[in-house]
């Protein structure tokens, strides 16, 4: 799992600076792309979140 999140926390901080650069350069559509990155951070965050809860220790 911790692989996995790694690897989602990678995309999403790509995500953000391209986000940024976007914003930064007067495109709108920056903060579509901001709002997305965060949204599905937030959903495999819970969801990875959930797996660990239900793994036996």
């Amino acid at each position: 799992m911790k692989r996995w999140m790694l690897f989602v926390t990678l995309f999403a901080v790509a995500g953000v600076i391209l986000s940024v650069l976007l914003i930064l350069a007067g495109n709108s559509g920056g903060w579509v792309v901001l709002v997305m990155t965060l949204c599905i951070f937030g959903a495999v965050y819970l969801f990875v979140g959930n797996i660990k809860k239900k793994q036996p220790h």
